[in-house]
Parts: C-alpha cells; sequence; structure tokens
C-alpha cells in the first residue's frame, strides 16, 4: 500500500497526483482504433463499425486512433485511402493523434519476427495454397524446417497453446490454437507480414485498450492474443458486433459489391447506424447533436446480439468493390 506522507497542502498535492494518475490509467484502458484496409471506399458495415468503435472509445473518455492496414499492397487502392478518410470525418468520425500506417511499421513487424525467431517459434514453410486445400488447421508437414529455405512462409509454432478470453458481446471463450487453426502464417511467401502479426503487435504496442470489430474477425483473436503473449504485450479488451448483411444473407463488403455511403446523406446514415446498434435518436434531434446523444448513450450491452439485414434500408449508389484484405 502506498503512504501518502504530510498533510495539508503537501496531502492534497499527493492525492491530486495519484487522481491524475489514476485518470490517465483508466483513459487509456479505453482507447479504441478503427483499421480499415485501403481495397475501396467506406461502405454502410464498416461505417457500423467505425462508429461502434467511436462511441465506445468516446464514451469512456479514450482517444479514437485511425489505422490504416495497407500492408498488402497488390490489393490496395490508390483511391481508396483518401476516400475513407473523407468519409470518416463526413460523418464527424474524427480520430486523434497522426494517422497511423502499417506500411510505415515494417521495422516494428521484423523486429518481432526476429524475437519469436530467438525463442524458437518459427519456421520455414513452402505448402502451397493447392497442397493445404480442404484442411481445417495446418497438419504440421514443414514444422521442423528451421533453417531458411528460399520461396517459404513464415509459420509460428503454437504446440498446444490454449487462449481464453471474456469478449464483452460474446461472452467468456476457450481456443485450443493447437485444435482449432494450427501453426499459423507469421509472413506470407511473398514477404508480406501476415495479418495477426501486424495486428497484434499494433493493438499490444499502441495501447489499445478496447477493440470494436465485426463478429467476423472474433477467430482472428485467439492467435492475436497469443501473439501478444510471446512478445510481452498488453491485451485489449474486445467486443465483436454481430454483423450487417444484405438481402441474401450475406456478410456486407466490398467482396459482395456492397454500395459506398454517400456522404451527402451522412444524416440518414449515422441514423441507420444507430439504430442498427440499438440506439433510436428523435426524429427532430439535430443532425450536429446525433454523435454527442449518442456517446452520452451508448452501452454495449444494448447492441443486439444477432445479425442484421440492412441493406434494404440503405441508400444504395451500384458499385462493384474490390475484394478486402483477411
Amino acid at each position: 500500500m502506498l503512504r501518502l506522507q504530510g498533510a495539508g497542502r503537501n496531502e492534497g498535492k499527493a492525492t491530486a497526483r495519484l487522481t491524475a494518475i489514476s485518470h490517465q490509467i483508466e483513459q487509456a484502458g479505453a482507447d479504441g482504433r478503427f483499421a480499415p484496409s485501403p481495397t475501396g471506399p467506406l461502405h454502410l458495415g464498416s461505417l457500423y463499425i467505425a462508429l461502434a468503435s467511436f462511441l465506445d472509445a468516446r464514451s469512456l473518455g479514450g482517444r479514437w486512433q485511425l489505422r490504416i492496414d495497407d500492408l498488402d499492397a497488390p490489393r490496395n487502392d490508390p483511391k481508396a485511402e483518401a476516400q475513407i478518410l473523407r468519409a470518416l470525418e463526413a460523418h464527424g468520425l474524427h480520430w486523434d493523434g497522426p494517422l497511423v500506417r502499417q506500411s510505415q511499421r515494417i521495422a516494428r513487424y521484423e523486429a518481432a519476427l526476429a524475437s519469436l525467431a530467438e525463442q524458437g517459434r518459427i519456421f520455414h514453410c513452402t505448402c502451397s495454397r493447392r497442397e493445404l486445400r480442404g484442411q481445417t488447421r495446418y497438419p504440421g508437414t514443414c514444422r521442423q524446417r528451421i533453417q531458411p529455405v528460399a520461396d517459404a512462409a513464415l509459420r509460428l509454432r503454437v504446440n498446444g497453446a490454449a487462449i481464453a478470453f471474456d469478449d464483452l458481446v460474446q461472452g467468456r471463450l476457450r481456443v485450443c490454437l493447437g485444435q482449432a487453426l494450427g501453426d499459423f502464417t507469421v509472413q506470407r511467401r511473398d514477404g508480406i507480414i501476415a495479418y495477426h502479426l501486424a495486428t497484434a503487435l499494433d493493438d499490444g504496442a499502441d495501447e489499445i485498450g478496447r477493440v470494436v470489430r465485426g463478429r467476423d474477425l472474433l477467430d482472428c483473436t485467439a492467435p492475436q492474443l497469443h501473439l501478444m503473449r510471446l512478445l510481452g504485450l498488453a491485451a485489449p479488451r474486445y467486443a465483436h458486433l454481430p454483423l450487417l448483411l444484405n438481402p441474401s444473407g450475406q456478410k456486407l463488403s466490398k467482396q459482395t459489391l456492397a454500395p459506398p455511403v454517400d456522404a451527402r446523406k451522412r444524416e440518414a446514415n449515422l441514423r441507420l447506424c444507430l439504430k442498427l446498434l440499438g440506439l433510436r435518436p428523435a426524429p427532430d434531434l439535430q443532425r450536429d447533436a446525433l454523435l454527442p446523444w449518442a456517446i452520452e448513450r451508448w452501452r454495449l450491452a444494448e447492441v443486439p446480439r444477432h445479425d442484421r439485414i440492412a441493406e434494404a434500408e440503405f441508400p444504395a449508389s451500384p458499385q462493384a468493390g474490390r475484394a478486402p484484405v483477411p
């Protein structure tokens, strides 16, 4: 127990310092992020997740980071980043601090790979996608291949790792990585850092406190938590939200040709997303008051727990999208 010495003015100053430190810790645990891939413009499903993450961070007094997950350069659309930024700003979703791009953090990821190699966790895999087709988990074909070889991916040896975590929406989950996924890729054969490693490192090293994202990424959580553990990083809390679907029952995405949001209809877009998140502002509430109103009333417990068909209500503009980064 910390003992405060002195009285009067000194005691007051010490108490104030402790209060400030406590507030900083509380804020750090509330920081959130939105991390789109620049493969196309923002669509309703992405706006829905961005808004949820924004409201969650702001309601807890935290910061909201915008990170562009642009490592998969061959799939990036050179116009997409600017389109995403304009759409977020048009809807009042302003981020804190500088824009973060994963492509500017390669040295960070390479240092993490070196650390994992020193731990004896990495092996070289030459298995092709065709050879692994139909496999639900990696069969361990190249597990003993420690020495570098040409044209090989790097995989993480998971052994019997078991990960348990409490998702703020989905509840308590436990995953045995060896059975569910097997040894997973941390660097692709083309040299691109794999999604699990980059995401785990950025969320952990940036001290993100809460990751609010779609339920489709729930299976990514256990390998990312495992990497954070191996690299000595603090793990965030996770909240995996239900998905927005099109009338065919498919997740709204660039791959299913979800149309981009129309910034000219930003009030209608925000009202629709708030409704899908369980919030119903009064019809006469002014547009500029929507976000402050929603921040005050945001509760994860109020978010519907089932996937919703939303595209029928969305003001569509037909435009094909490109496939998202997995």
